[in-house]
């Protein structure tokens, strides 16, 4: 299990879901989870007293999650000036019993002192990601000092997200001029520019189809790894032999392979864009019954697209879309098909309910994708420490076949200098020695 640890400052203090980073944490969680479980996450869900309790109250309900811990601290009674850590507050946290090997932030201020308590407090060096939005918090560029602190404070970082390029180019400017060359190329490495707007729809905007008599149905999931890719050909045959007033675009369908009469190959989809373009041209889109892939991702794709999805009823897509239409056979998909090609208003509608399910809790693709390699590449870069204390934790993991992390630190007598994340690193390496899944606890078991 990958191990990241939250650290969110939350900037409106009226209603959480109107809060740009608390939303974003929620769908990328949600989205990631789309395609990895590989992740456990830990959330600091701040305490207010008095008038905020309810903060606490909406922000323990958004994050209440299935592969999630929340950790609740008290804030500090002036949140908006204070970004030091609570210290006191800090040390509650059980570090013993789980390994952090990344960290995520929104405010860089706030990854100084993180470090610093880290490398104090802890047994614990992981690495940091930063998601900056400066709409949020403004940065104070005026006077010196200033400056430098600010320009540190992403230096310590491994990766930072910013919106806009403008941004970045906005300090890389201002570290040119306080730092050497090699400093500005580290820095101009280590931030990311989202590709932006990160939805190609909005729910306000939704796909909208007109009264055009050519209607394309899409089965965006790719036929050669798909084995229920047949049925949907079955269904689509028997169709056309009714009713020639559509089309059905495949994107992934092999070049080699002859197309059938009733496909549509002229869409471009070789870049992001293309794709996305060719899936709002499109009316309806299919999900097969998945057997060993997963298809929710393309079909989040979709549906963010503004597309109305016909989803095989399993228990599989109902995070997706609850209330879609769904089938379990071709007679029950080609009766949907009909109908939609037959109910424009109809159709327009399930567009609309469905694309507001998903923007309040998903990311396309192109945007979790890139964050989900940068994690991955975090996580496989961290060093590894070959030595006899490495090579003696994994025999008695082997030995006790399965223990705590708590238990383990306990029985080598570990200090809290001695960070853990590098003999984690050996230990996740060895083919014998497996972490438990899904436990908020780090549990070593023989493999």
């Amino acid at each position: 299990m990958i191990r990241i640890f939250i650290y969110p400052f939350v900037n409106n203090l009226n209603d959480l879901e109107k809060d740009n980073y608390i939303s974003f944490l929620r769908k990328l969680i949600l989205s990631l989870g789309l395609f990895r479980s590989d992740i456990f996450w830990y959330i600091v869900v701040p305490k207010f007293l008095t008038d905020k309790m309810r903060l606490t109250k909406q922000m323990k309900k958004m994050f209440r999650l299935s592969n999630l811990k929340q950790i609740t601290l008290l804030a500090n009674k002036n949140y908006h000036i204070q970004t030091k850590l609570n210290y006191s507050e800090m040390k509650k946290i059980s570090w013993r019993d789980y390994s952090i090997d990344i960290v995520i932030t929104n405010l860089p201020e706030q990854n100084i002192y993180l470090k610093k308590y880290f490398s104090k407090f802890t047994n614990i060096n992981p690495k940091f990601i930063s998601f900056c939005h400066w709409d949020d918090f403004g940065v104070d560029f005026k006077g010196k000092e200033t400056v430098l602190i600010n320009l540190i404070s992403y230096l310590v970082m491994d990766v930072c997200y910013f919106n806009t390029a403008t941004e970045k180019d906005v300090l890389i400017e201002k570290a040119v001029k306080t730092f050497n060359v090699n400093t500005v190329r580290k820095l101009n490495e280590l931030i990311k520019v989202f590709k932006y707007p990160s939805l190609p729809v909005l729910p306000e905007v939704y796909s909208d189809f007109d009264s055009s008599p050519l209607r394309i149905i899409v089965f965006n999931h790719k036929p050669n790894t798909e084995k229920s890719f047949p049925l949907f050909c079955a269904s689509i045959e028997e169709l056309w032999m009714k009713r020639k007033d559509f089309r059905v675009w495949v994107p992934y369908y092999q070049k080699r392979r002859i197309p059938f009469e009733w496909m549509i190959t002229d869409i471009p989809k070789e870049s992001t864009d293309d794709y996305y373009y060719g899936l709002k041209r499109c009316y309806v889109g299919v999900s097969p019954r998945s057997i060993q892939t997963n298809w929710k991702v393309s079909t989040v794709d979709g549906m963010l697209c503004g597309l109305p999805y016909i989803l095989y009823d399993s228990d599989y897509y109902q995070p997706l879309n609850p209330s879609a239409d769904k089938y379990k056979n071709r007679r029950q998909l080609n009766k949907h098909l009909e109908f939609y090609l037959d109910n424009l208003e109809y159709r327009n509608d399930k567009a609309k309910e469905a694309l507001s399910y998903v923007h309040q809790n998903y990311f396309l693709y192109s945007v979790t994708g890139d964050i989900s390699n940068q994690i991955s590449t975090l996580y496989k870069n961290q060093k590894k420490i070959i030595s006899s204390k490495a090579r003696e934790l994994a025999e008695l993991i082997k030995k006790e076949k399965r223990i705590s992390q708590r238990d383990l630190l306990r029985r080598m007598v570990w200090d809290a200098e001695t960070k853990f994340n590098e003999y984690r690193s050996y230990l996740l390496s060895d083919k014998n020695v497996v972490e438990e899944k899904d436990h908020w606890k780090s549990i070593y078991l023989k493999g």
